[in-house]
């Protein structure tokens, strides 16, 4: 009773000091530095209202002589970022299974076991079934023409949702890209599955406006094709968001180079490595040397593939350096959780 006589007399003194004093100019505040809440904030693009990003016009765009001619995106090179605070990391931890598609496929080609460290990334070759099915290649056009990363279908309500590399979406400094399409399981310039349209799509803006690594995420809702939602074809991977840094990974990626440099990497097949992750900075650190084309793909912890699906602790997002395996991810904190929430019901 006595809170909410208090407020009330609070309300009427505000209110009569509103009526008595007269009408001020509202003034933006000062912005200060980008703190992390806000470089964690999510910044959303909607493929809404623009005829050419229609999903059967972005379908019709990649031919496959576009698809062909697509580059491999490569990241920022290390130390060029820009300043933003470290990504925030205040919310409850939150985890999620994956999922089976609606249709069951083949079981995994192998037992599992303990993993081997296998930093020399290696060819995947169990297809037509998770987790394969669940990763694909992510097509889309920047200024300078077709581009193309992986990205991985990651269990939602919408079913209808996949994870990439911040740098695969935008290029940093408030440009988004276009004519997102994703085809899951390729390989070998097979498209087994078909292919996806974009709907919208999330990166934090640490990375959209300020293109740091710590921000190098982006989440791309799709459009479903002949009725059918992604996850129900493919299957999905699990989250986990807010947790530790040390896992035990497998890395997945479509590379058409590697770091360090060897023959042999063509961009056609789905590759490997697994490994342990630790912590650098406020960044994921795991030793693989695949290189560009594989930005985006997932790192999975505790991937059965009696089951098909692990729980995706990272993406990926550059090396240290052109001759070094040390593969870089952003923890996935807050801007992860705020990226997936913003468009987990799309």
């Amino acid at each position: 009773m006595t809170t909410r006589f208090t407020t009330a007399v609070a309300a009427a003194g505000a209110l009569m000091c509103a009526l008595s004093v007269p009408a001020v100019t509202a003034q933006a505040a000062t912005p200060g530095p980008m703190d992390a809440n806000t470089a964690s904030t999510a910044v959303q693009h909607s493929a809404s209202g623009d005829a050419s990003q229609d999903p059967a016009a972005v379908l019709r765009h990649w031919t496959p002589e576009r698809m062909r001619a697509a580059r491999p995106m490569t990241p920022p090179a290390a130390g060029k970022e820009r300043t933003a605070e470290p990504q925030s990391h205040r919310l409850p931890a939150r985890s999620a299974p994956g999922s089976a598609p609606a249709a069951a496929t083949k079981g995994g080609a192998a037992p599992d076991a303990a993993l081997a460290d296998i930093p020399r990334s290696q060819v995947w070759t169990a297809h037509g079934r998770m987790p394969a099915t669940t990763i694909g290649k992510l097509y889309f056009t920047t200024p300078k023409g077709g581009s193309e990363c992986t990205a991985t279908v990651v269990n939602t309500p919408n079913k209808s949702v996949i994870w990439t590399a911040g740098h695969c979406v935008s290029d940093g400094n408030k440009h988004w890209y276009t004519n997102f399409q994703f085809v899951p399981d390729y390989h070998d310039n097979q498209r087994p599955l078909g292919a996806w349209s974009w709907k919208s799509v999330t990166t934090p803006k640490g990375w959209h406006e300020k293109r740091n690594f710590d921000y190098d995420l982006a989440v791309i809702t799709l459009w479903p094709q002949n009725g059918r939602k992604v996850a129900d074809v493919t299957g999905s991977q699990g989250y986990k968001f807010n947790g530790g840094y040390a896992w035990q990974a497998h890395e997945f990626g479509y590379p058409y180079r590697t770091h360090p440099a060897r023959g042999g990497i063509n961009g056609q097949q789905l590759r490997y490595c697994t490994g342990k992750t630790w912590r650098t900075g406020n960044l994921q650190a795991i030793h693989c040397d695949q290189g560009g084309g594989a930005s985006g793909g997932p790192w999975l912890d505790d991937l059965q593939t009696s089951r098909g699906w692990g729980y995706m602790v990272g993406n990926v997002s550059h090396h240290l350096t052109e001759s070094s395996d040390e593969e870089r991810s952003p923890h996935f904190g807050d801007a992860a959780v705020k990226a997936y929430d913003n468009e987990k019901n799309r």
